[in-house]
């Protein structure tokens, strides 16, 4: 759960697990804080974003850097900062910091957005989602296309965003990277393998019924509990 105040006109202050946010608005600029030694760790960038987008995106890098401390401890923890010396958390919530404005982008239907900047980001031809309504149905679906320089692509389609990137994930790592694994000296496949990961992490952000905390392992708690019954 995040917290947070307004401290001055348009800006605002949040605490996470493990981290401080401090937004000024006057310097489009978010600062991360170590919550409990107020060390400075990282400096990000929020240019063009009004207070309202700025909290959007704090709460989705919050869940982000959640996921990413799942993965790091093996479960064992929702706190980043525990899972690492704090030296080394810095350039990991700077990369936690891309994959959030990704989630921003898409969480709001800025489409076009992310397609191009993710298709830059990996070195694809182009990456293209499209929201799709049609007239006699009730049933809204998305449509995603991935395309590579050497002209392989897929496409897949899905009622939501979540699955949309679940779904582009899984056929870029099982269809997209073997199409180029031929093309090695030009790192297409190892940047395909980059990219399934961070969709399926974006499949994760996205996802509102997804609760990093409901996925910490209970081990000890239950080993002990089962000495005792």
């Amino acid at each position: 759960m995040l917290h947070y105040r307004e401290t001055t006109q348009e800006s605002f202050e949040a605490w996470g697990t493990g981290f401080r946010y401090n937004y000024a608005c006057n310097k489009h600029s978010l600062n991360v804080f170590h919550r409990h030694t107020e060390r400075h760790l990282v400096k990000l960038r929020l240019d063009q974003f009004s207070p309202e987008q700025a909290l959007s995106y704090v709460c989705l890098l919050e869940k982000a850097c959640q996921i990413n401390a799942l993965i790091v401890s093996n479960n064992d923890t929702i706190n980043l900062a525990d899972t690492m010396e704090l030296r080394h958390v810095t350039p990991l919530i700077q990369s936690v910091g891309e994959i959030s404005r990704h989630a921003f982008n898409l969480q709001n239907h800025y489409l076009k957005c992310f397609g191009e900047a993710f298709a830059k980001e990996f070195n694809l031809k182009s990456v293209k989602i499209k929201l799709f309504e049609p007239q006699d149905s009730n049933t809204k679906f998305f449509i995603a296309r991935i395309q590579t320089h050497h002209e392989n692509g897929i496409c897949v389609r899905s009622c939501n965003l979540p699955g949309l990137m679940a779904a582009m994930a899984d056929r870029t790592a099982k269809d997209l990277m073997t199409e180029e694994f031929g093309h090695r000296f030009e790192g297409s496949a190892h940047n395909l393998l980059n990219a399934s990961v961070k969709l399926s992490s974006l499949s994760l952000i996205l996802d509102k019924d997804f609760i990093p905390e409901h996925n910490i392992n209970h081990h000890e708690n239950e080993k002990m509990t089962s000495q005792y019954a």
